[in-house]
Order: C-alpha cells, then structure tokens, then sequence
C-alpha cells in the first residue's frame, strides 16, 4: 500500500479499527492480500492460517464477526456468497473479499444500508464476474 495513513486517536492511540486512510487503489491491494491468503508477489507476508483465523466466526457472534473482520457466514446478504469477509469503514465504505469468487469489492461512498443496498450491489457483481469466461 503506497498512500496508507494510519492516525492516532486524541489520546496517541493507534485504535487498529479506525482512522486508517488509504486510495481505493491501496484498499484493493489489502482485499487482494487476503484473497491470496498473505501471499504478495511471490513472499508469504503473514501465514496462511491467519486468514483461516480471522474467517471463523468468533464465540457468541451468530457467525457475523471473526478477528477484525465481519462475515457473511451466517447469510447476512441472502445473494452473496457464505465465504464473503470485509472490512466494514465509516458511512459504508467496505472492502468486500469473496474467495469462491476470487472477487475483491472496494466501496467509498458515503451512504449506509438502507440508502446503499449491499446485497444487490454484491450479488450483481457476483452476477456479472460469473458470465465472463
């Protein structure tokens, strides 16, 4: 990632789910590394397992939450793939990474559910990348 921004919040803390700024450009590069589970241009960045990790849903989340990213394991979005994990930002900006699809979907607009319709949005992608062979 080459505009990556990590700030501190008022206190000097590096809060880890926030203030982080990056081009969409970076935010893809990110997906992609956990598309390819740590592996960036040949080098292992960080183990394979971690993505196993951070897709198993954590204790009491219904399947909706694993180790810093959100998931669709329980169907949250009825239209998107189960192996769906993201990093879900501020006022609906998202990196969406769908392995069965080998899909990363980086989203910075400004609107939230209900005024941006996640599952249509992904399942029309996921639509239209399942046509082109």
């Amino acid at each position: 990632m080459h505009s990556m921004v990590l700030e501190a919040d008022i206190a000097g803390n590096y809060v880890g789910s926030s203030y982080a700024w990056a081009s969409t450009r970076d935010w893809a590069r990110f997906g992609q590394l956990y598309l390819d589970r740590g592996k960036w241009n040949g080098e292992q960045i960080f183990a394979p397992e971690w993505v196993d990790y951070i897709t198993t849903p954590t204790l009491h989340s219904n399947g909706t939450y694993g180790a810093h990213f959100w998931l669709n394991a329980e169907g949250k979005y009825p239209d998107v793939p189960k192996d769906l994990f993201s990093c879900n930002g501020y006022q609906g900006q998202y990196v969406f990474v769908i392995p069965s699809k080998d899909l990363v979907v980086v989203r910075t607009g400004l609107a939230e559910e209900p005024e941006f319709d996640v599952n249509g949005v992904l399942s029309a992608i996921v639509k239209s990348v399942q046509n082109v062979d």
